[in-house]
């Protein structure tokens, strides 16, 4: 892991040093956000296209099974390599520090945008211009989703682009911001519960008697602490718990720092404030880390191996049937050695204020980005407007791909598995409310300072103010550091 991550700090460095003026000219914008027509160095109709895309954490073989419809379409041969997310993430800085022309289109993940926007064409002219406005429907688009993934601002990506409730291009291009990409993938926190524990008439009874209030779906943090009590138990009788309420990604990892920034949205926090002084040290941030520290070693309502979790470990716990309930990306499974097991999923708690239920589960998205270097940029587009049109999303139903179109959720409402459409249910209310990434070029270090602090608390090291006070002075150099 280190040495990937050193790799990518020197193409990284690379990037940063690359010319402006040496890459082609594209969408030009006037102060007034009109924009003119996309200029390509070539406006023949490619023989191929060639594309950077990630493995199953972008949904690979979707994508590869539409593309396999455009080429039968156009007569355009599409060339789709695919590589699992530390070599993608390699692949797509090494390609565009060396400004190579190979490929047309890349997947950039979102917090990848800050440090390649130099060298991603802009879409909002092509948008414009499109051929086929039916497929391009912006305002289609989850509009959250659309703006974390898709829009930024080029000199400036770290600043939030203005908010909306259906996309509007003009909006977006008249206050300096551009489209960089179209969302194809979006992942956010979800809860997979075990439905049959919940269901069974003996547990609603004895809950109700302990609890004085009914076992079902919980809306806030507090009701799901509740239950995740309840389930934490010894099964048979042995003087062991065997069984536990729910699982957390304690582990110092990306993964437990979006575990907290989930907390820390729910409580009304951020990372930064506007002018990206960390904030996470807040009295939000520390009830945030207080309350998420409490159920693994206050109430202990966790596995006692916790603290060396992250997505996928989660996954094998919950799908072992040990614990009730577990948070994640995607749609937990049960192993079918779970006897009577049935699977359920819920939206993230939230926090009650006043009479407002404030949730922010932490999602993170896909999109589909062209190359500032591509010879086919026109070409390129129209494949990417494709990729990302409405038909095609409702096509990516069949690969349990998580789509970024209402209409695309619409139409799960109508898939014949009860399950599956439960979760796209959940998956597409909670893109609705989700929070992103902060999108600054030293996003990984961040993320690392915050690791340490969450786990420092976890681990009993220092208090929660005191860990959180410490990662914020660690923030706040390293953004001193990246010139902000």
């Amino acid at each position: 892991m280190k040495v990937i991550l050193t790799l990518s700090l020197s193409a990284l460095m690379i990037l940063s040093g690359c010319s402006e003026s040496s890459s082609p000219k594209s969408t030009a914008t006037d102060q007034k956000g009109s924009v003119s027509s996309p200029s390509t160095t070539t406006t023949e109709k490619p023989k191929v296209l060639k594309v950077l895309y990630a493995t199953v954490e972008a949904g690979s073989e979707a994508i590869i099974d539409a593309a396999k419809k455009y080429e039968k379409q156009t007569g355009i041969t599409i060339e789709i390599n695919t590589f699992p997310y530390n070599n993608l993430q390699e692949k797509v800085f090494s390609e565009l520090a060396q400004k190579s022309d190979h490929y047309d289109l890349i997947a950039i993940d979102t917090s990848w945008v800050p440090k390649l926007i130099q060298h991603i064409e802009p879409m909002s002219a092509y948008i414009k211009n499109s051929k086929s406005p039916d497929s391009i429907k912006l305002n289609d688009f989850i509009p959250k989703v659309f703006l974390d993934t898709s829009v930024a601002k080029k000199d400036a990506p770290q600043t939030n682009p203005p908010q909306m409730e259906e996309i509007d291009l003009d909006k977006i291009t008249s206050a300096g911001f551009d489209v960089w990409s179209l969302p194809l993938q979006s992942n956010v926190l979800t809860v997979s519960y075990r439905k049959d524990l919940f269901n069974d008439p003996k547990n609603k009874e004895e809950f109700k008697k302990q609890f004085n209030h009914e076992l079902a779906i919980p809306q806030t943090l507090d009701e799901y602490l509740d239950i995740a009590k309840f389930f934490t138990r010894d099964t048979n009788n042995d003087g062991k718990m065997d069984m536990y309420g729910t699982t957390l990604m304690g582990k110092k990892h990306e993964a437990n720092f979006v575990d907290y920034k989930s907390f820390l949205s729910d409580f009304g926090g951020n990372i930064f404030d506007d002018k990206l002084k960390p904030v996470f040290n807040d009295e939000k941030g520390v009830k945030a880390l207080e309350t998420y520290g409490s159920w693994i070693n206050q109430y202990k309502v966790t596995p006692p191996g916790a603290l060396t979790y992250t997505w996928d470990e989660v996954a094998t716990v919950f799908g072992s049937g040990q614990v009730a309930m577990g948070m994640n990306y995607h749609d937990m499974k049960l192993d079918p050695k779970v006897k009577g097991g049935e699977v359920g999923y819920f939206e993230f708690p939230g926090v009650k204020n006043g009479d407002k239920l404030v949730r922010g589960p932490h999602f993170g998205s896909w999109g589909i980005g062209m190359s500032k270097y591509s010879k086919n940029k026109q070409a390129a587009y129209e494949l990417a407007e494709f990729l990302a049109s409405p038909e095609v999303q409702k096509g990516y139903l069949k690969f349990n791909q998580h789509v970024t179109r209402n209409s695309a959720y619409e139409a799960a409402n109508a898939l014949p598995d009860a399950i599956t459409k439960e979760y796209y249910h959940v998956l597409g209310e909670s893109l609705k409310v989700g929070v992103g990434r902060p999108h600054v070029t030293n996003y990984d270090q961040v993320s690392e300072a915050v690791q340490i602090s969450v786990s420092d608390y976890l681990t009993g090291k220092k208090d929660a103010k005191k860990a959180l006070d410490d990662g914020a002075k660690q923030v706040e150099a390293l953004m001193k550091q990246a010139g902000y």
